[in-house]
């Protein structure tokens, strides 16, 4: 097993981002794909397309993400922005980790970090979408937070995983 805290502090790279989040975001998606299976909504990768094209008009906020019109090209918006954020949250990961702690990755602290980046989606993507504070404006709220919950607790495990792989893969 590779002790990742026992690492000697690199300079982080721009490829071992980008290969930690798109790691980390993937595993997301797999556990999403999962709980598609036992009966949940997928993700609408489109309506977070729609919300982030309004940013170019100046639009952060919606009552309703859902009664605006359709963008095109908002499935594929929605997707990049959903990988472009994985990434920066593992940017900012390996950062904390690297700058503030002197320390690789674990386990415990991935999925610490992937747990305090429920602040996001609770109070600035819901709220901005029109689904209220924690999803209190959906039909479900408890049910949704439970799914934002295990989501980010999988984009943890991701984190952790994708830094194994990059650790094992530069001591090829």
């Amino acid at each position: 097993m590779v002790d990742l805290t026992k690492l000697s502090v690199l300079p982080i790279t721009a490829t071992e981002i980008i290969v930690i989040g798109v790691v980390a975001t993937l595993t997301t998606d797999l556990w999403q794909r999962f709980l598609q299976t036992i009966g949940f909504p997928p993700a609408d990768w489109g309506l977070v397309g729609r919300w982030v094209a309004g940013f170019l008009h100046g639009s952060f906020i919606r009552r309703s993400i859902t009664a605006s019109h359709k963008v095109p090209g908002e499935i594929a918006i929605g997707w990049a922005f959903h990988y472009l954020v994985g990434i920066a949250y593992a940017a900012l990961y390996l950062a904390i980790m690297t700058f503030a702690f002197d320390s690789g990755p674990t386990l415990v602290s991935a999925l610490i970090f992937a747990t305090a980046l429920l602040l996001a989606p609770w109070f600035v993507m819901q709220p901005a979408l029109g689904f209220g504070f924690m999803a209190a404006r959906t039909p479900k709220p408890t049910l949704v937070r439970a799914y934002n919950a295990s989501t980010h607790a999988v984009f943890g495990l991701g984190l952790y995983l994708g830094a194994v792989a990059w650790q094992v893969g530069a001591q090829k």
